[in-house]
């Protein structure tokens, strides 16, 4: 038997794909914030976006700046992702500090990366498109790094601990399980 669901869960369905910390910075201004609507877009050039309500504090900062980082954590950081997402930065100064996360300098761009993570995107903004509620920033990725015990040339998922988390709604999490091979 199949159940319906509302049109605003549908979402769900597609929906556990990894959480990301999304960086921030305008000026002396650092921000990040959890989100688990981010996508690739394009392989060559190498594009990627991520989905952000205007009312979201980190969205300015990247309107203005025109840059922003995911940032993928692991399981172990899945209690500071929920505190991330409690707290804002119109009303915090210094989430990362709050939270115990530590920032690492990037690359290529302006905005700080969080050194407790699995891997780093750093992207150029190309376009920033209204989809219904929400801006879709699109980035030209100009930098990417991952721990060397937790990515190959794909997740390796060889220890709980460098999986990378998965949003699947409100307080539900999950890491990538087993990975195999079809012949």
């Amino acid at each position: 038997m199949n159940i319906d669901l509302s049109l605003t869960r549908a979402r769900r369905l597609i929906n556990p794909g990894p959480v990301v910390l999304v960086t921030a910075r305008y000026k002396d201004r650092v921000n990040v914030m959890p989100a688990a609507w981010a996508v690739p877009l394009s392989g060559a050039p190498s594009l990627v976006g991520v989905a952000i309500h205007p009312a979201r504090f980190t969205h300015d900062l990247i309107r203005r700046s025109e840059q922003f980082a995911l940032n993928l954590p692991g399981r172990p950081l899945v209690e500071s992702v929920m505190r991330l997402g409690r707290l804002s930065g119109h009303d915090v100064d210094d989430k990362l500090a709050l939270v115990g996360l530590t920032l690492m300098d990037p690359k290529k761009i302006e905005v700080p990366l969080i050194e407790e993570c699995l891997g780093w995107i750093e992207c150029v903004v190309v376009d920033a498109p209204a989809v219904g509620d929400h801006t879709l920033f699109v980035g030209e990725v100009v930098s990417a790094q991952a721990r060397e015990e937790a990515f190959g040339e794909m997740w390796l998922l060889s220890d709980d601990e460098v999986r990378p988390l998965h949003h699947l709604g409100g307080r539900c999490f999950a890491a990538l399980g087993e990975r195999f091979e079809v012949a």
